[in-house]
């Protein structure tokens, strides 16, 4: 179940981990993941982020992630955020939904929460 929005994690394509003190959190979004994040005042340094690669569905860490955001991109959630492990493949995909590649650091200047209430 995901710890922001409480739904079931029924697509890992999209899924995202938070490890904090020895606490697991996990999201069916990375939406929800960086919304909960913000809420808890977590961000780099503070927990360790995890997503799912979009092509192969393997985790691979936040810091390492290339991430596209487009609202043409449909998530379980509807915030339109997907990571891979392979910049290219991620600038590829960018480019197919007028977007560009984001990186970890980056997301944390974007406010999620009042994008998308759940």
């Amino acid at each position: 179940m995901c710890e922001y929005c409480r739904m079931t994690i029924s697509d890992f394509h999209y899924a995202g981990e938070i490890i904090e003190k020895r606490k697991f959190h996990k999201f069916d979004d990375i939406g929800c993941m960086l919304a909960y994040a913000q809420s808890k005042d977590l961000g780099p340094g503070k927990a360790y982020f995890w997503v799912m690669d979009f092509d192969s569905t393997t985790w691979i860490r936040g810091e390492e992630a290339y991430f596209v955001l487009s609202p043409e991109i449909q998530t379980p959630m509807g915030y339109g955020i997907i990571a891979f492990k392979d910049g290219i493949k991620a600038k590829e995909i960018a480019s197919k939904n007028k977007s560009e590649v984001k990186y970890f650091k980056s997301l944390f200047n974007i406010d999620w929460k009042p994008r998308y209430e759940h």
